[in-house]
């Protein structure tokens, strides 16, 4: 999981992984991360849904190479 996180972490916008990072990793309330990033609530729910999917789709990529 470390793997896939810090590979797509390098890959995406710096400010959406961060907004993904705080809802998601740390468990941060929406509407917080939103206040504190300044961003509109839509954006954090869609971090989470585009960082996710990225996450899944590296999982899913280590996981066949290590078969």
């Amino acid at each position: 999981m470390k793997v896939a996180t810090d590979r797509v972490k390098r890959a995406v916008d710096p400010k959406q992984y961060q907004i993904f990072d705080l809802y998601v990793l740390k468990n941060m309330p929406a509407r917080k991360v939103a206040s504190t990033l300044k961003v509109n609530l839509g954006r954090v729910y869609l971090a989470k849904h585009r960082i996710g999917s990225r996450i899944k789709k590296e999982l899913k990529s280590l996981l066949t190479k290590s078969i």
